[in-house]
């Protein structure tokens, strides 16, 4: 078991990658504290806890924290999962929207980190994993707010392995398009949802969509002991979309 006793705080735990996230952390042995927008999460194991949270509230962080470390003892990992996506150009994007994908994806992020540090600084194996997006380093139409907040999401992890280092190491993920919840209506809203799967399998040149599986198995590299020498790096599963221009 790749991570037997090292204890996870994950958010967006709830639903989507970050559940699944959770299930492979708990098959490695480790002790999971998810936490979500939703009352419950879909989770049944003796060495998982859930609890309600708004990441971009500072209070809510800090409990979150302390609660952990009441339940597990501590942590060794931080796992930086919720956000939100939009779909806009600036022409059609209001700025009460721009800054909500902002104020999730990033401060949501840099507020949960910082309350974390004084835990994860008290652990021998600590590391930060933030799931980013192939759209934090390169743009496509429609995207305004969303390809932006990625981007400052893929700067702030390297500039927090360099804030971080020696002691935690803080490394992305890079996903393509993954069919979770919060983007599945995109498929079911079209005339013909299998042909709108397929244009986004065109894009990648693996031609498939991402699947949170992908996504929670770079997860699990990035949090153990195989990746001790890296920090700073953004892991792409995405099938070569990093690289493709639309």
């Amino acid at each position: 078991m790749e991570l037997l006793n090292r204890v996870a705080l994950i958010t967006g735990a709830s639903s989507g990658i970050g559940e699944v996230i959770a299930k492979n952390f708990l098959d490695e042995g480790a002790f999971v504290f998810g936490c979500g927008l939703e009352e419950h999460a879909n989770i049944d194991h003796k060495n998982f806890h859930y609890k309600k949270a708004n990441i971009c509230d500072e209070m809510n962080c800090k409990e979150l924290v302390s609660k952990c470390s009441d339940v597990f003892g501590g942590m060794d990992i931080l796992v930086n999962c919720a956000g939100v996506t939009g779909i806009g150009t600036i022409d059609d994007t209001s700025v009460s929207e721009f800054r909500r994908q902002f104020e999730i994806n990033v401060f949501g992020l840099y507020t949960l980190t910082q309350a974390s540090l004084p835990l994860l600084r008290e652990s021998k194996n600590a590391t930060i994993v933030n799931i980013v997006s192939e759209l934090g380093v390169k743009c496509i139409p429609n995207r305004v707010a969303y390809c932006p907040s990625k981007a400052a999401v893929a700067m702030l992890t390297k500039c927090l392995a360099v804030d971080c280092g020696p002691s935690i190491r803080v490394n992305g993920i890079l996903p393509g398009l993954t069919e979770t919840p919060m983007t599945q209506m995109r498929y079911l809203q079209a005339d013909d949802p299998e042909k709108e799967r397929q244009k986004t399998r065109d894009r990648y040149v693996l031609k498939r969509m991402c699947t949170p599986q992908d996504v929670a198995n770079g997860a699990v590299f990035l949090a153990s002991d195989k990746a001790s020498f890296i920090t700073g790096d953004m892991l792409a599963v995405c099938g070569g979309g990093q690289f493709i221009t639309c």
